[in-house]
């Protein structure tokens, strides 16, 4: 039986130790907690810990906030609308908008930061746990996977749903089989309705787990149906898939489903996924601890199927053996973008190792496996924050410089925020983000502030129309600068183009991390000099991180 096991002995320079399982269950439950208290620090001691959407999640927050409250809803008005259609990806700006009511912008984010690792750890161990109590010692795995790369990346909504997809599906494992109560089907439909709400690919997920479940555990009344129990048990699981399914299914339509190609071959693709590159951010040796996380999980799983004590596999490590395929298929197959939403393979690339380490609860394994499985799991863990931690730092006091400018700029302002380097190129040659740009939006932060209210030109959120705040017609910089877009390097445009278009002149500009580089690019040489016939420089951070332009 699953969960059943033998306390084995071992010889030590020929003496007999008892390893008593009880014993080391409780300890591994401490161990666990250190961890978890480990993976918020990198978090916690930098004022900012920043991420590429993080402050532009933060910055719509307190503009839907702000709007909804009536604070300076006439001026946000001349440039913003909310969105009337309440859609996926508004969890973020719900939780970041509350904590701004009574906390600065750095500690709002800050403390979604938080809650999403403390709701992705302990609901990845609640699923360990519920797939088998006794294999809890799985779950000290946990710390590549909260930092993958979406999160670093700033996609809120998409790595808290995931962590509400574990909680989700581990209630429901733990007691689909206790003649589930009309109140227990409520908890999970709201739950993936939650789920749903942050964003709709993880409630896919747990629907999917559910349903192959379900179906697993009422196998023997669809061969040998009794109609009135069949069609209640039908009903039931309808019912509690309704609500978040059609809230899924009119997303789906409002934004199509067109597809953009992805630019990788499927072997290209499968390498990545060996190379665990989803599970890297600052450093380009971050590979050795990412692969080393491939290489342990594969190795217990060849493992088990070897071990003398194996168990039959159980209806729920059948299901993640096959959310192992399914999400590996889909991460080998799919397009770059669905429906407008990108980087849909960053997403799905290191989900095959969480479901595979769900899986190998289901199996028995003695003292000496678990015993290394903790070392290589802290190990692992260990890697990660040495090789991230200084240069988190090191973001974190550019990231001060940056907002020492921003603190110059005066309420009710219309402000272009530029940003020059995503990547924060160093002195030294390489740059403080080898994985992604992290800085990419980090200069939303400056209209987050409550006794402010800006509007920041380079918001992206407000063009994509299932996220809470939109450009109004006629508003929107890309009709007019799109070469100035975050993401577009060198930036380069005619700023009085946009003044053209909106009939309003821009009171500031802020530069963020302007380098030599930068500077070298005949495009960028030309805007430079475009902005001093109208701007002069008002402030400059010690390093130039944060430049800030005045109009004359």
């Amino acid at each position: 039986m699953p969960g059943t096991y033998r306390i084995p002995t071992i010889k030590i320079h020929g003496l007999d130790y008892l390893y008593d399982l009880s014993h080391m269950l409780r300890y591994e439950k401490y161990f666990f907690h250190l961890m978890v208290l480990l993976a918020l620090s990198i978090i916690v001691i930098p004022k900012y810990y920043i991420t590429g959407d993080g402050a532009s999640h933060t910055y719509n927050a307190k503009v839907l906030f702000d709007m909804v409250l009536g604070q300076e809803r006439a001026f946000y008005q001349e440039f913003y609308t909310v969105n009337r259609a309440i859609d996926p990806n508004w969890m973020s700006h719900i939780l970041i908008g509350g904590f701004l009511q009574f906390f600065p912008p750095w500690l709002a984010d800050k403390l979604f930061q938080i809650l999403y690792v403390l709701v992705f750890a302990y609901g990845f161990r609640a699923l360990v746990r519920a797939a088998n109590p006794n294999n809890a010692f799985l779950s000290l795995l946990f710390f590549p996977f909260v930092f993958n790369l979406p999160f670093q990346q700033g996609f809120y909504n998409y790595v808290l749903a995931l962590g509400l997809m574990f909680w989700t599906t581990a209630l429901y494992i733990r007691q689909r089989l206790e003649s589930p109560t009309p109140f227990f089907q409520l908890k999970i439909s709201v739950l993936l309705l939650t789920t749903a709400f942050a964003h709709g690919m993880p409630a896919v997920y747990a629907m999917l787990i559910i349903g192959f479940i379900w179906l697993l555990d009422h196998y023997q009344l669809l061969l040998n149906p009794v109609r009135d129990k069949m069609l209640q048990e039908i009903s039931t699981l309808v019912l509690i898939f309704l609500p978040a399914a059609f809230f899924i299914l009119l997303f789906m339509v409002k934004r199509g489903t067109g597809t953009e190609p992805h630019a990788w071959t499927y072997t290209q693709k499968l390498m990545a996924f060996f190379r665990g590159w989803t599970l890297q951010s600052t450093r380009h040796a971050e590979v050795y601890p990412a692969v080393g996380v491939g290489l342990t999980i594969l190795g217990y799983t060849i493992w088990s199927l070897f071990h003398k004590d194996k168990v039959k596999m159980s209806g729920v490590g059948k299901v993640m053996l096959f959310m192992v395929g399914f999400t590996l298929f889909s991460y080998i197959t799919c397009p770059h973008s669905i429906g407008g939403a990108g980087s849909i393979d960053i997403r799905l690339a290191f989900l095959p190792w969480v479901f595979m380490l769900i899986y190998l609860a289901g199996r028995n394994w003695n003292s000496a496996s678990r015993m290394i499985f903790t070392g290589l799991s802290f190990a692992i863990a260990t890697c990660f924050l040495i090789l991230r931690f200084p240069y988190v730092m090191q973001a974190d006091r550019v990231g001060q410089e940056i907002m020492k400018a921003a603190n110059f700029i005066p309420d009710k302002s219309v402000v272009l925020n530029l940003h020059m380097n995503d990547w924060h190129s160093r002195a030294e040659g390489d740059s403080l983000f080898q994985k992604d740009g992290s800085f990419i939006h980090f200069s939303d932060f400056a209209g987050a502030y409550q006794n402010k209210h800006l509007i920041m030109l380079m918001n992206y959120e407000a063009e994509i129309n299932y996220f809470p705040v939109n450009w109004l017609s006629g508003k929107n910089p890309r009709e007019s600068i799109s070469g100035m877009i975050p993401g577009n390097y060198p930036p380069c445009g005619e700023v009085k183009d946009y003044e053209k278009q909106i009939g309003r002149k821009i009171d500031f500009i802020l530069l963020q991390n302007l380098n030599a580089y930068s500077l070298q690019d005949s495009c960028v040489q030309a805007m430079l000099s475009g902005f001093r016939k109208d701007f002069y420089t008002f402030y400059q951070s010690r390093n130039k991180a944060g430049i800030l332009l005045k109009r004359r």
